[in-house]
């Protein structure tokens, strides 16, 4: 990135409020239960940002000249929203990353799409067509025409609020404010590097010509979710066995992160591809990972105790590839601790360790109520935060297909088959309950339920997680649940 770059973007009048909003914020400013500023704070921000606002506030949330700085600042890490207060953190990036993080934030709160791209989409298309020279003198136009065949066009109309069937206005709207675009709706210097970022950002497609080899690399750096999608593309001209083989025999010399990347879109075609795993049991390196899925199946020789090993390891590695350290912490840990590695994984093991010396974990206590039933029926279950949302499944009891809303994106089990619906193995309960308040709806057999977090609390040494505290009259016993949960063994919070 140029220095010419960064110092447009330390100009830019929207990075400005952003940390005008950051400075405010300073050693702390309490915040609602949604994570947003209170009313009564809303004048004072409003002073330091120059902007005007109505009498009455209901929340800081529909003031969007103070609600869309405070996204941006969030999302650059200028500032960091907890449960009762928002805090500064120190500016570590340069400015115009700063800038692109604050944009990207405000297009995600903009996007209503499960994958939060709608907005995102609309405005790369903007500036595409604008930097092309719009068809016709036309800007909607050329824009209809790039988004045709956009997987993520039909999340347009759904983005900035979703009032207009084709919010064109809006997005050229924020994108001048961000000074993408100046106000003869020319694409700035800071748009086009925009734009540039974007486009290195976006998978590299997918084609049935690619070698296998080609294909994991470019599928390991995706969630799971996503690059089976992609790995549908490669495999329109190919029986799932036989693309299932090559891909297996392309993992045996491959890195952890891109083998584990092959297996779990094979995993992803079920009994069909049974033959292939099998054939794989004859690869060294692949062979834990075929006689763990052929053990799913009741065939195969089994795991010995250094297979399994290994295997964690592999997962562990791909988790901290794919998405950082802790991600591979938690993973470790779900699976036995350290002494679950192999042993010769002993960078692995001290950088884990290193990392459990500085965490520190919560249990949430959550409120389950079920939707439509009067008098309400409810329970309270208090669980570690740091649980996916399928082992949050079992201690809900679920039973057959079920999945999860949150925020727009819905959850579920793979087994089930995913569609267009995240992995809920693949999602942290702390990363979508963010805060006392937030909440996330569960469907099992036709039935809604709420869960909301209530508290999050410190764990006590001496008690059991997950367990449940207390429940409506009339509902089924706290001693009663106890029972089932005692099945779900997880590793104690108190001791990480």
């Amino acid at each position: 990135m140029s220095t010419g770059i960064s110092t447009l973007a330390s100009q830019c009048p929207a990075l400005s409020r952003t940390r005008a909003l950051a400075t405010w914020v300073g050693s702390g400013r309490p915040v609602t239960a949604q994570g947003v500023l209170r009313p009564a704070d809303v004048p004072s921000v409003a002073g330091v940002l120059g902007v005007e606002v109505g009498e009455k506030v209901r929340s800081a949330a529909d003031v969007v000249p103070i609600h869309r700085p405070w996204v941006a600042a969030e999302g650059a890490g200028l500032i960091e929203v907890g449960v009762a207060e928002a805090v500064a953190r120190p500016a570590d990036d340069d400015p115009a990353q700063l800038w692109l993080k604050g944009l990207d934030a405000v297009l995600r709160a903009e996007s209503a799409d499960p994958r939060r791209r709608g907005a995102h989409a609309l405005c790369r298309a903007v500036l595409t067509a604008l930097v092309n020279g719009p068809l016709l003198d036309d800007l909607g136009f050329s824009v209809h025409r790039l988004l045709k065949g956009d997987e993520d066009a039909g999340a347009v109309p759904v983005s900035f609020g979703g009032v207009e069937p084709f919010p064109l206005g809006a997005a050229v709207d924020v994108l001048t404010e961000f000074g993408a675009l100046d106000g003869h709706r020319e694409v700035t210097p800071l748009g086009q590097w925009a734009l540039d970022e974007w486009a290195a950002r976006e998978p590299r497609p997918v084609t049935p010509d690619l070698r296998a080899t080609q294909l994991l690399g470019r599928l390991a750096p995706l969630p799971a979710d996503e690059a089976w999608r992609q790995a549908q593309r490669w495999f329109e001209d190919r029986r799932p066995v036989d693309g299932a083989a090559q891909l297996l025999h392309a993992a045996e010399f491959t890195s952890p992160v891109e083998r584990v990347a092959a297996i779990e879109v094979v995993a992803g075609f079920g009994a069909e591809v049974l033959p292939a795993w099998h054939s794989a049991l004859s690869h060294r390196n692949v062979r834990p990972h075929a006689a763990a899925m052929l053990e799913m199946w009741d065939e195969g020789p089994g795991l010995s105790e250094a297979e399994r090993r290994r295997l964690v390891t592999e997962y562990a590695l791909s988790a901290r590839e794919r998405s950082g350290v802790e991600e591979a912490y938690h993973y470790v840990r779900d699976r036995g601790g350290l002494d679950a590695l192999e042993p010769e994984a002993t960078a692995l093991r001290r950088e884990l360790r290193a990392f459990a010396a500085s965490v520190r974990l919560h249990v949430y206590q959550l409120k389950v109520t079920v939707a439509g039933r009067k008098p309400p029926r409810w329970w309270r279950l208090v669980i570690p935060a740091s649980v996916t949302l399928g082992v949050l499944a079992e201690a809900l009891d679920a039973d057959g297909e079920h999945h999860f809303e949150a925020d727009g994106v819905r959850y579920a089990d793979p087994f089930s088959g995913l569609g267009e619906d995240r992995d809920e193995h693949d999602v942290r309960l702390s990363h979508v309950l963010v805060r006392p308040g937030t909440a996330v709806r569960f469907f099992s057999n036709g039935v809604e339920h709420s869960v909301t977090c209530e508290k999050i609390l410190d764990p006590d040494p001496k008690a059991k997680y997950p367990r449940c505290t207390g429940a409506a009259k009339g509902a089924e016993s706290a001693g009663s649940r106890n029972r089932r949960l005692s099945a779900l063994r997880l590793p104690h919070p108190a001791h990480p």
